[in-house]
């Protein structure tokens, strides 16, 4: 391969045709945002109705909640892809995602 590195780029989730992009601001610079799988499940996830955070990772096949898994959910919503069901109440025992409006 003469030193050349070549990628493949397995999709754990094939029905996933759907594409997301995050466009904001950061100190006044326009950014975008390329999604990873995870993020891409979780949004599909999202699609059909909110779900808790122990639903989706259970839906995506996850054992626990990983601080990885943690970590997606906080930047989906710093992102303004997702929010809280009840965003005044963070720790709301009924609290769940969903696709933000």
């Amino acid at each position: 391969m003469n030193g050349a590195i070549s990628w493949a780029v397995l999709s754990f989730y094939p029905d996933m045709n759907k594409s997301y992009k995050a466009e904001g601001e950061v100190r006044g610079e326009a950014t975008e945002k390329s999604l990873n799988d995870t993020e891409r499940a979780i949004l599909k996830l999202l699609e059909k109705g909110p779900s808790s955070a122990e639903e989706l990772a259970n839906e995506l096949g996850l054992k626990s909640r990983s601080g990885f898994f943690t970590r997606t959910l906080r930047g989906l919503m710093k992102d303004g892809f997702i929010e809280y069901k009840y965003p005044e109440s963070p720790k709301h025992p009924d609290q769940k995602y969903r696709l933000s409006s």
